[in-house]
């Protein structure tokens, strides 16, 4: 067929408002269209846009679930991740200038070690100056933590202060010590202290979550303790997980149906007694894919660990463990609590159902909002009014 009888039969079918997605529903016929000569695709997508059709097409997206990556704690940093790491230089540079930001320039560094962070498998630079002590993102340089003992900043004669105090005080220091790269709104989600009264308080802890409209990202956060009436920093933890902002094209009830789709192939036997579903921002993990594939080990919990006295535990030395992507995006959060309870087993379970492509990117046992709840309920914790 000649490029002008294709593009003729193009806008008969136009005309009869029958989408041009009709010709590429199979990966066969997609291809067929993208072999079509560069004047014909330009016709298709100019018609498509003064038509005003809506095609099938456009609501296809990308599947992100892959398949977890296994890991060892002892594994170290290995030669090739070492090329991919900035330099010990590059590091130290980069922690002067943020020791000096936040008024600490007179700290000068003695030590910078590379190592391997086996809490999150991340490769990072640990670095030390006499009083403080500085993780940074191997790969990125950015601030992950700070630890200075309290015992640095001299005792004051009356640690105390009130609640409203101390809100007011974490957004000051928030201000001030909040890298660059993390601006935008923060919602102040938790503030607490380590005593059960205001007046005997010597550490203080404000939690600050990343803000968007209604959700807050609790992997963009930046948690705060400080020594009070001096304002000392005493530690300082750093999260930058970005938030994808994808689209919400899953309803609640497609994602309590994946979810509980799931949850008969992994549970079998167990009879679901009430679901529970609301969006959230959540980052992607292993977890249901652990509990579907090694379903016996992860419900006693003994996938790594093994058990040495009655209440004793230890990791098995054959350990393996599992990491995904870690991409942060926004989810249906659908509780599952069944209706019986078994021994060994949790009688909740949470799933993450992506809004966008369906795909089930994670997980925790428990309930999420009860989790919410108790943090947002716990009476050391000040919320924001």
């Amino acid at each position: 067929m000649k490029d002008n009888e294709i593009v003729d039969k193009i806008i008969l079918k136009t005309r009869e408002k029958i989408a041009v997605s009709e010709f590429i529903k199979e990966d066969i016929e997609v291809k067929k269209v993208y072999k079509l000569p560069k004047i014909v695709a330009t016709i298709i997508a100019t018609i498509g846009i003064m038509s005003g059709l809506v095609y099938a097409t456009a609501n296809i997206y990308e599947k992100i679930w892959k398949e977890p990556k296994e890991y060892r704690l002892d594994q170290g940093v290995t030669e090739e991740e070492k090329q991919k790491c900035i330099k010990k230089e590059e590091a130290q540079r980069i922690v002067e200038a943020y020791l000096e930001k936040i008024g600490f320039n007179e700290q000068q560094i003695i030590r910078a070690d590379l190592e391997k962070d086996t809490i999150l498998n991340d490769n990072v630079w640990l670095i030390n100056t006499k009083s403080v002590s500085i993780k940074i993102d191997a790969i990125t340089g950015k601030i992950k933590y700070i630890y200075i003992p309290s015992t640095e900043y001299k005792k004051p004669e009356n640690y105390g202060i009130t609640r409203e105090e101390a809100r007011i005080k974490a957004k000051e220091l928030l201000e001030k010590y909040r890298p660059n790269e993390m601006s935008g709104e923060y919602e102040l989600v938790s503030l607490k202290r380590n005593s059960e009264y205001d007046k005997n308080a010597y550490i203080w802890y404000a939690d600050f979550y990343k803000k968007y409209d209604n959700l807050v990202n609790e992997n963009e956060h930046i948690n705060i303790g400080w020594v009070p009436t001096v304002d000392g920093l005493y530690s300082l933890d750093i999260q930058n997980d970005k938030y994808e902002n994808n689209e919400e094209k899953i309803t609640k009830e497609e994602a309590i149906k994946i979810a509980t789709e799931k949850d008969s192939l992994i549970t079998k036997n167990r009879k679901i007694k009430t679901t529970n579903a609301q969006i959230r921002i959540k980052k992607m993990n292993e977890q249901v894919y652990l509990r579907e594939n090694f379903t016996e080990e992860y419900e006693k919990g003994t996938l790594n660990y093994e058990k040495t006295s009655e209440n004793g535990w230890q990791m098995k030395k054959d350990a393996i463990f599992y990491e995904t992507e870690g991409r942060v995006r926004k989810v249906w959060v659908v509780v599952i609590e069944y209706e019986k309870q078994e021994k060994g087993k949790s009688p909740l379970f949470t799933y993450y159902i992506d809004t966008t492509t369906g795909e089930i990117i994670g997980g925790t046992t428990g309930d999420t909002f009860r989790t919410e709840n108790t943090i947002r309920n716990d009476p050391h914790n000040v919320i924001e009014k």
